[in-house]
């Protein structure tokens, strides 16, 4: 499997943003080549689409210097294209897409066009309209331009977990999923988060195989996206704090990652990212802030050791 991690510490859920101390690109760094090793690992980051003009001509995406720092000692991006733009036009998002593929391509493994497009709540994009087209115009016209500059991009979509045939979103998608689609996608991902809004009932083990299959065999094969489309797990993760303690954290990150392994030839995965490399704000008792397996300070949480051999004994 492909590894994979957020490197920073700020954390998005229902009505709270959680931050702290800016990132450090050198101790972020330090801490990405100890987990790495000599295996692959890609560094997961995210830009933002809001609708603009100025965004879509490129006018505010941060510099190629900046977004790439992390992609060295053999790593690339796992580069989100998040879309938070309310008029739906599709121009104009296919202009960000191609400026951000100019401009970033060559350090990038995985681009994931949206981000949640079908969570309704924040931070998802399936807030805004037209969330499905969005993902349908963006994988097309990101396939487009990754063959026309020649890059070993792969490009894919991502959403959360869903448990209803009769959800708007993949409703929607079955309808509107084509060859050329098809053909322009590479992988779909899922963001799981088992036991943290809710506490699983029974084993983490039997929450994640249930998650998993579910989205395998029914959401994706009602979207009528086949088995040959690899699975990756874009975001999981398991945040510490007040009665959340540091041995959980690494003992729910190892039974997951196993469970995912097992799992993989049956699902056809081939991709763990974790959510997130530090905590947002050590200090802050809500568990927002505390997703990280290092401490605000850079310092390891048990945690960091466990994925560091996860890595080692799983990852390509």
């Amino acid at each position: 499997m492909t590894f994979a991690i957020f490197h920073g510490g700020v954390a998005d859920l229902p009505d709270v943003l959680a931050t702290g101390i800016p990132d450090q690109p050198d101790q972020v760094n330090q801490a990405l080549d100890l987990l790495q090793g000599g295996k692959r690992l890609v560094v997961r980051t995210y830009l933002r689409y809001t609708g603009k003009e100025r965004e879509a001509d490129g006018g505010q995406l941060p510099s190629a210097a900046d977004l790439s720092r992390y992609a060295c000692n053999g790593r690339k991006l796992d580069l989100v294209l998040s879309n938070w733009d309310c008029t739906g036009d599709m121009d104009r998002w296919s202009r960000f897409i191609e400026h951000a593929i100019d401009r970033f391509g060559e350090f990038t493994e995985y681009l994931q066009i949206c981000e949640e497009p079908n969570s309704f709540e924040y931070p998802g994009d399936g807030r805004f309209e037209h969330s499905v087209e969005g993902v349908i115009t963006g994988v097309k016209i990101a396939r487009a331009k990754i063959l026309e500059r020649g890059l070993p991009v792969k490009v894919g979509f991502n959403s959360v977990p869903c448990h209803s045939e009769d959800d708007r979103f993949w409703c929607e998608m079955a309808h509107k999923v084509d060859d050329d689609f098809l053909k322009s996608l590479d992988y779909v991902g899922l963001n799981m988060y088992p036991d943290v809004a809710e506490p699983v009932r029974g084993s983490v083990d039997d929450a994640v195989e249930q998650i998993l299959a579910y989205f395998r065999e029914t959401t994706l094969a009602h979207a009528r996206i086949p088995a040959s489309v690899p699975m990756r797990i874009c975001e999981d993760g398991w945040p510490t704090g007040p009665m959340r303690y540091y041995t959980r954290q690494a003992d729910v990150l190892e039974q997951t990652i196993r469970k995912v392994h097992e799992l993989s030839s049956r699902l056809n995965i081939n991709g763990f990212g974790l959510y997130c490399l530090r905590d947002a704000d050590t200090a802050n008792p809500a568990y927002s802030g505390q997703f990280g397996i290092m401490r605000d300070d850079y310092s390891p949480k048990p945690a960091f050791e466990t994925y560091r051999h996860l890595i080692e004994e799983f990852g390509g």
